[in-house]
């Protein structure tokens, strides 16, 4: 029986320079790979084909199994073949048995018959505490939800709402030239579904940026570091020509303090 998912395919993936190479040589193992993928994500198998699988179930033959390992989109392992890279376009085994135990978990919370929420509210009401106790303790439940609020699970798109601004940011100043909307729909498009901490969020979201951007070729920006006849610390000294500085020691101090708040800014 099939099982509810996908796999996922680069917009991309018809300008890659192995894909267009294989439609010249051997075009049946572009649909060869595709078949593979297919079986590893209804399988939950992260990428992995046992070789009689390959050749018996999915009827790929061997040479479309050498032209895929030539072109790089398969590799070759003990007892089978592994889809080049599976795990970083597509969730893991752990991730979807994951995500499958939270809605159970959920469906089975809001199937209680509202009986049982009445039944426990009644309960707290008369467990001998007062409404100002009740108040007190709800207030502290609520500071307590809001410190700990980074280290709740959410979504991505309550990520968007909360985290990924000042990342945003982060990002922007060490690779100005990054599509950052283009990006976050990649993003949003290999994650859907998955709960995290903001915290991870931000690291996982700023990995991505990163190989983006070295994948495109965008280079990053070197940071600047201020000297004292530099025109930054000029600026702030009011002076403009370095031909005009009259205390060193005061343009060098200058220039260590911009360098202290470029530091600043960029963590």
């Amino acid at each position: 029986m099939v099982r509810r998912g996908y796999v996922q395919l680069a917009n991309g993936f018809y300008l890659n320079r192995k894909v267009r190479r294989l439609r010249r040589t051997m075009p049946s193992a572009i649909g060869a790979y595709a078949i593979m993928l297919s079986y590893c994500g209804d399988n939950l198998t992260d990428g992995y084909v046992d070789a009689d699988t390959a050749e018996f179930v999915l009827d790929i033959s061997e040479q479309e199994l050498d032209a895929l390992q030539q072109a790089g989109l398969v590799e070759s392992v003990e007892g089978g073949y592994v889809v080049h890279d599976y795990l970083e376009h597509n969730r893991s085994r752990q991730q979807v048995m994951a995500k499958r135990k939270r809605e159970r978990e959920r469906y089975s919370a809001e199937s209680l018959p509202a009986e049982s929420a009445q039944t426990a509210g009644r309960i707290e009401t008369e467990s001998g505490q007062t409404p100002e106790h009740q108040n007190t303790r709800t207030q502290k439940k609520e500071k307590e939800e809001y410190s700990s609020s980074f280290s709740k699970e959410t979504t991505a798109d309550e990520y968007l709402e909360t985290g990924r601004l000042e990342a945003d940011r982060q990002i922007s100043r060490q690779y100005p030239n990054l599509d950052l909307t283009d990006a976050w729909g990649a993003f949003m498009q290999h994650h859907h579904g998955e709960t995290r901490t903001i915290n991870e969020w931000t690291r996982l979201w700023k990995g991505w940026c990163q190989r983006r951007a070295n994948m495109s070729g965008i280079p990053q920006k070197t940071p600047h570091t201020h000297t004292w006849a530099c025109e930054h610390t000029l600026k702030r000294l009011g002076i403009k020509s370095r031909d005009d500085v009259q205390d060193m020691t005061k343009a060098q101090q200058t220039a260590n303090q911009l360098n202290k708040e470029d530091r600043n800014g960029r963590t």
